[in-house]
């Protein structure tokens, strides 16, 4: 039996039929994308710190999908009610190890990050690794998926 393509690679092949033929980016415009999606993950980590319901909701897509540490999936409304209802709380968060990959106008980026702070009165502390998923649309960079696991601690 063959393995299952991960979710993450799924969405990745599904953009990318969607967005019809990629056209090879030159290294300039690539290294200009990739410093377009370093910006915005430092926009978005500091949103999450100031609980800025209203960037966060600019910089995201309607179609949004996320799946926490635990395993939940959250919408792009579940996650703006939250930060602005104060419910998603975070004292600190740092972000490292990013790495982006640009393809056309979708772009993959892997990281991991440190964090303290609370969801609906739940702990979301510790430490996880992620792959968020971007696109851009009428020249703008938005994020449509993110899969967080946890780092096991030993």
């Amino acid at each position: 039996m063959k393995p299952a393509l991960p979710a993450a690679a799924w969405l990745l092949v599904s953009l990318s039929l969607l967005a019809g033929p990629m056209i090879p980016a030159t290294s300039s415009q690539t290294a200009a994308a990739t410093e377009e999606i370093l910006a915005l993950e430092r926009a978005r980590n500091d949103a999450i710190l100031r609980g800025d319901s209203a960037a966060l909701a600019a910089m995201t897509s309607d179609d949004y999908t996320f799946i926490t540490l635990r395993g939940e999936l959250r919408t792009k409304a579940e996650i703006v009610k939250g930060f602005a209802s104060g419910a998603f709380k975070y004292d600190s968060r740092e972000i490292s190890d990013l790495k982006v990959r640009v393809y056309g106008d979708c772009a993959v980026v892997t990281g991991r990050a440190v964090q303290k702070g609370s969801e609906n009165h739940r702990d979301y502390s510790g430490t996880y690794r992620f792959t968020r998923v971007y696109i851009r649309q009428r020249g703008r960079w938005l994020t449509v998926a993110l899969q967080t696991t946890l780092e096991e601690q030993g």
